[in-house]
C-alpha cells in the first residue's frame, strides 16, 4: 500500500505522472465536496422525517462521515498522504456497516438485528463504491471495494455468530415437500441469516470493484495520451502554423524521413540591431527580439507557414517544406508584407514613446529543399537545408546594398505569379536586375520593394553581408523584359 496509483509505462513522463497525479488530488478535492454534499441532503432528509432523539443517532453517524472524507482531504500535502486515504477509507468501511447494521440506541423497541440482513441495505455499499471512482486512482478504488466487503462479511459474521441468529442447517433437504415447508419456515424465521446471499453481496462487490477500477485505468490512459497529445501540439504549435500541427501530431513520417522539395523561403532579420544594442541596456534588447520574434512568427503563422528557427535578431520561415501547395511562394510573399505592415505599426508604437524604430531586411527565394530532422539523438530540429536557403539568406543581406526592405528572387516571384490574385503583391515589386551572389556561377534575377540607389552598409552591417558572401550587384536595367514580365504575370 505505499503506493495507491496504478503505473504504467505510458506514465514514464514525469509531467505526465505529475498531470495525473494533480488530477488524482483534484478528484479527492471534488469526492470531498460531492460527500459534503450529499451528507448535507441525507442530514435534511433525516431531520424532516425521524423525530427526535433517534434522529441524533443518524446525525452522529453523519457527523462522522463528513469529518472522515475532510481530514484526509486536509492532510493532502503529506508525504504519506495516500496512506492515511487508506486507512480513512477503512474507517468509513466501518462506519458505513456500523450505521447499516447496528441498530439504533434511541430506539426502545426495535425489530431482531438478524432483519435489518433482510433490507437492501447492501445496496448503499455499492453507492459507496462508486463514489472512490472520482480518486481517479485504480488501486484506490480496489481497495475501497476490499474495505467495503471485508467490512460487510465482518458485520454479517458477527450478526450470524450471535446465539440466537439461525443459519444453514447442512441436512436439510429441499428436494421433498417436507423439506421445502422446513426452509420456508426457516427463511421467515426473524432470525435467520442468508449466508447464500451475504456471498452473492461479497462477490458482486468484488465484481463492480473490478469493473470501476478498470474504467479508472482506462480513463488515465486516456488522461495520459491526452496530456502527450496536448504538450505534442503545444510544441508544435510554437514552430508550425495550426492547420499543420495535427497532421504532426498524427504522423511521424515527414519528420523522420528526409524529402527534397520545392519551397518558399523567407528570412527576416532586424538592420543594425548591433548598433541599436549598444546605446540599450542588454535586458531592453532581450525585450526587443522577444516582441520582433513574436510579430512575425504570428505573420508566419497566419498565413500558413513554418517556423524553421530563430537566428539571433532574425528568423527562417519556410512555406512548403512540410505540405507543399502550389500558393507556397505566393504566401510567403503575402507575409513579407505582412511583416512589413507589422514593423509599421510597431514603430508607431516606439514613436509614440521615444523608442528607436526598428528596419528590417526580408529576403525571398523559392526552390528545391531537403527537410527533415537533424542533429543528434539527444535534440533533433525539424529543419530546411539547400541551396535556396543559402539564396533567401543572402538575398536578405542584399537589402542593405538595394536601399529596400524586401528582395525576391526571380524564382519566387516566377511561382508566385502562377497563383491567382497574387499580382496584387507583384506589382508592388520593381526589377533590381541581376545579381550574381558569391558563391554562385551564374547570377539570378531580383525584385525589390522601391528599390533605391545603393546604398553603403551600416558599419555593423557590413561585416555580416561580407560573411554571407555576397558579390556586388550586377548591372541593373530598368526594362528588363523577362523580370519584368514576371512581376506582371
Amino acid at each position: 500500500m505505499a503506493t495507491l496509483g496504478w503505473r504504467r509505462p505510458e506514465l514514464a513522463d514525469r509531467r505526465v505522472h505529475a498531470a495525473i497525479a494533480l488530477e488524482e488530488r483534484q478528484g479527492w478535492r471534488f469526492a470531498l465536496i460531492i460527500r459534503l454534499g450529499a451528507l448535507a441532503l441525507v442530514a435534511v432528509w433525516l431531520a424532516a422525517t425521524i423525530p427526535f432523539p433517534r434522529v441524533t443517532w443518524w446525525l452522529g453517524l453523519i457527523g462522522l462521515f463528513a469529518l472522515s472524507g475532510l481530514i484526509p482531504y486536509l492532510m493532502r500535502r503529506r508525504r504519506r498522504w495516500r496512506l492515511w486515504v487508506a486507512g480513512f477509507i477503512a474507517l468509513d468501511a466501518v462506519l458505513l456497516t456500523v450505521a447499516l447494521l447496528a441498530p439504533n440506541p434511541f430506539l426502545e423497541a426495535a425489530w431482531p438485528i438478524q432483519m435489518t440482513l433482510r433490507l437492501h441495505n447492501h445496496l448503499y455499499l455499492f453507492v459507496f463504491l462508486a463514489g472512490a471512482a472520482l480518486s481517479y486512482a485504480p488501486l484506490m478504488v480496489l481497495w475501497t471495494g476490499a474495505a467495503v466487503a471485508g467490512a460487510w462479511s465482518v458485520g454479517v459474521y458477527l450478526i450470524l455468530t450471535l446465539p440466537e441468529s439461525i443459519g444453514w442447517l447442512p441436512g436439510l433437504q429441499t428436494d421433498t415437500q417436507d423439506g421445502l415447508l422446513a426452509a420456508r419456515e426457516l427463511y421467515l424465521d426473524p432470525h435467520f441469516v442468508d449466508v447464500n446471499r451475504w456471498v452473492n453481496e461479497v462477490v458482486l462487490l468484488a465484481i463492480t470493484a473490478l469493473v470501476v477500477a478498470a474504467a479508472v485505468w482506462r480513463s488515465r490512459r486516456l488522461l495520459a495520451r491526452q496530456i502527450a497529445s496536448e504538450r505534442a501540439r503545444a510544441n508544435l504549435a510554437r514552430y508550425f502554423s495550426p492547420d499543420v500541427v495535427d497532421r504532426l501530431a498524427r504522423e511521424r513520417g515527414p519528420l523522420d524521413q528526409a524529402e527534397v522539395r520545392e519551397a518558399a523561403v523567407l528570412f527576416v532579420d532586424i538592420v543594425g540591431f548591433t548598433r541599436l544594442c549598444e546605446s540599450i541596456p542588454p535586458e531592453n534588447c532581450i525585450a526587443i527580439l522577444r516582441s520582433f520574434h513574436a510579430r512575425m512568427a504570428r505573420c508566419v503563422f497566419a498565413h500558413g507557414g513554418t517556423l524553421d528557427k530563430y537566428i539571433g535578431d532574425g528568423l527562417m520561415a519556410t512555406f512548403g517544406t512540410l505540405e507543399p501547395r502550389p500558393d507556397d511562394a505566393a504566401r510567403a510573399l503575402a507575409c513579407a508584407f505582412a511583416m512589413r505592415e507589422e514593423i509599421a505599426r510597431w514603430n508607431a508604437k516606439r514613436r509614440g514613446r521615444g523608442a528607436q524604430e526598428i528596419a528590417v531586411g526580408i529576403g525571398l527565394h523559392h526552390g528545391p529543399v531537403t527537410v527533415g530532422n537533424v542533429g543528434g539523438d539527444r535534440q533533433l530540429e525539424f529543419t530546411a537545408v539547400g541551396d535556396a536557403v543559402n539564396v533567401a539568406s543572402r538575398l536578405e543581406r542584399l537589402t542593405r546594398q538595394l536601399g529596400s526592405g524586401l528582395a525576391v528572387s526571380g524564382a519566387l516571384a516566377t511561382a508566385a505569379g502562377e497563383t491567382e490574385g497574387a499580382d496584387r503583391l507583384l506589382s508592388r515589386l520593381e526589377p533590381a536586375g541581376d545579381t550574381r551572389l558569391r558563391g554562385r556561377e551564374r547570377p539570378i534575377p531580383i525584385f525589390a520593394l522601391a528599390p533605391k540607389t545603393p546604398a553603403t552598409p551600416a558599419a555593423d552591417d557590413t561585416g555580416d553581408s561580407a560573411a554571407e558572401g555576397l558579390a556586388p550587384p550586377a548591372t541593373r536595367p530598368a526594362g528588363d523584359g523577362a523580370t519584368a514580365a514576371a512581376v506582371q504575370r
